[in-house]
């Protein structure tokens, strides 16, 4: 009988970690490679309410910055500094300088924080191509780094292949601009039913390399078929990319083109959804995600019909087939109680991670940092 394999943990016994001495003065710096997405979702908007946290014996202040600078006197005064996925040769530049010139004078460690699999993208996948090329550069910088952060345990097993000292830090919504919560059954006037989907491009088949015969995508031609066929039925809306395969619909489907991350939540409430949908192919690549999409539906107010997949593990309706994903909207569709029950269900199961402002999550965001280095608050 074959071994069965250990499962790693990544969550640190407050026993074997050294209370910081109080009282505290903590100063985070980070260099962000992506202020449109997930460098602003666990980089930007804890760092903005890091720096209004009020505690007698605790003081923190949280820098971000795009633009590097070599000169180690600028560091000596920070407690760490974090690259948020650099993944190019002039990344690992950086780091090498950082490493060798600014560590040793500075006494600073550098940590690696990162939302993404960056290898293991599947060819069809926009970013395939980019990412493929940098591969060895993701890993040696991921290997020289002091500390990795992730937002998956999956993540997180796939990147200690090159740098074991790595902390799990789910993601979160920032309350002060989602706002509170109205769930959507509540304000339901009747009418169409209407359908959201929500995400970037690299979800879908680009024309480029469909045309030399990659294809791909999160989306199955079942549930393509059954779009095709209720657009008089549903209002399906696709917010910032749709796939190309639908592009002749575009008349009979509302596309909301992609905004900017810190309108990104105010556009998508005023859509006033019903329903959300989130499928995602099984592999590693999405096996490695977070449930970033769960959070903004909730959020939204809105219940979710997710694929059957790592990410969304803690959902309601959970779909192994296009079928089951197309029978689950039905019923959502038709049973308002349905609904409400599923949001709420949906809801519980993300309380507590939901926002960074609750469940104590900005002190748990600083104390996963220290642990990396064996500290805690």
């Amino acid at each position: 009988m074959a071994k069965k394999k250990k499962k790693r943990v990544y969550k640190r016994s407050k026993s074997i970690l050294t209370q910081i001495k109080k009282p505290a003065f903590l100063r985070f710096l980070g260099f962000i490679a992506d202020t449109q997405g997930c460098g602003t979702i666990r980089v930007i908007y804890p760092y903005l309410l890091l720096n209004h946290i009020i505690k007698k014996d605790l003081r923190v202040t949280a820098t971000y910055m795009a633009n590097f600078i070599p000169h180690p006197e600028y560091y000596k005064d920070f407690t760490l500094v974090q690259f948020q996925r650099s993944a190019t040769d002039q990344h690992y530049q950086m780091f090498m300088h950082f490493k060798q010139k600014i560590a040793p004078v500075a006494k600073v460690p550098i940590i690696y924080e990162i939302d993404d699999l960056l290898i293991n993208i599947p060819e069809w996948n926009y970013a395939y191509e980019y990412y493929k090329k940098n591969e060895n550069y993701v890993k040696k910088i991921i290997g020289l780094a002091d500390g990795v952060v992730t937002s998956t345990i999956p993540l997180a097993d796939v990147y200690s292949e090159f740098n074991k000292n790595i902390v799990v830090i789910l993601n979160h919504l920032p309350k002060f601009i989602w706002g509170d919560i109205y769930p959507a059954h509540e304000y339901y006037q009747g009418g169409k039913i209407k359908i959201l989907w929500a995400g970037s491009a690299n979800h879908f088949s680009i024309k480029h390399l469909a045309e030399k015969g990659i294809h791909g995508g999160d989306f199955g031609d079942e549930l393509m078929n059954f779009i095709r066929k209720t657009t008089d039925k549903y209002e399906w809306i696709f917010m910032g990319a749709m796939p190309m395969e639908l592009e002749n619909m575009k008349n009979k489907i509302k596309f909301v083109p992609w905004v900017d991350v810190f309108n990104y939540p105010r556009v998508m409430k005023s859509l006033e959804a019903d329903m959300g949908i989130a499928p995602l192919v099984p592999g590693i690549f999405n096996e490695s995600k977070s449930n970033i999409k769960q959070l903004e539906f909730v959020a939204s107010g809105m219940p979710g019909v997710y694929s059957d997949i790592y990410p969304y593990k803690n959902t309601t309706l959970k779909c192994k087939t296009d079928e089951e994903i197309i029978a689950n909207i039905e019923k959502l569709a038709d049973d308002i109680d349905f609904r409400a029950k599923v949001f709420e269900s949906d809801y519980r199961a993300v309380k507590n991670q939901l926002f960074w402002e609750d469940n104590n999550n900005l002190m748990k965001y600083i104390d996963s940092y220290l642990s990396l280095f064996g500290k805690r608050l």
